[in-house]
């Protein structure tokens, strides 16, 4: 099923669907407090106080400043992370976000896998 909603904003693209959001970041974006705080404002707007999952589809290179993995924590309603990676420095990004990360985080070789993980998490988030 397709996206409900697509936004542009200034560091990428949001493709919201009914339990989780993609994000696709632009090349070299410098993921940092205030790039991420339009993130969740954009986040909360669609999802409100509903359970949600994201995932970042990583198609371009960009970074992300650490102090990121420590407020992702602080959204309550985000119940799972997932990373679409496409090169092995990527791969070993998410292994090291994951360290940081304490909500369920994985990391998957295509889109349709890290999909079908991350509404899983949200289903089982609104049965327990």
């Amino acid at each position: 099923m397709g996206p409900v909603k697509k936004v542009k904003f200034d560091c990428g693209i949001l493709e919201f669907h009914e339990h989780y959001v993609i994000c696709e970041m632009f090349e070299g974006i410098h993921l940092d407090t205030e790039n991420f705080g339009m993130l969740v404002s954009l986040c909360r707007e669609h999802f409100g106080e509903r359970p949600f999952g994201y995932i970042s589809h990583r198609i371009y290179s960009y970074s992300i400043d650490p102090c990121m993995y420590s407020e992702t924590n602080l959204i309550s309603n985000c119940i799972a992370i997932a990373a679409v990676v496409c090169t092995s420095a990527q791969r070993l990004s998410s292994r090291v976000e994951q360290i940081f990360c304490k909500k369920p985080f994985e990391y998957f070789y295509n889109l349709e896998e890290a999909e079908l993980w991350v509404s899983d998490k949200v289903r089982q988030s609104l049965t327990d």
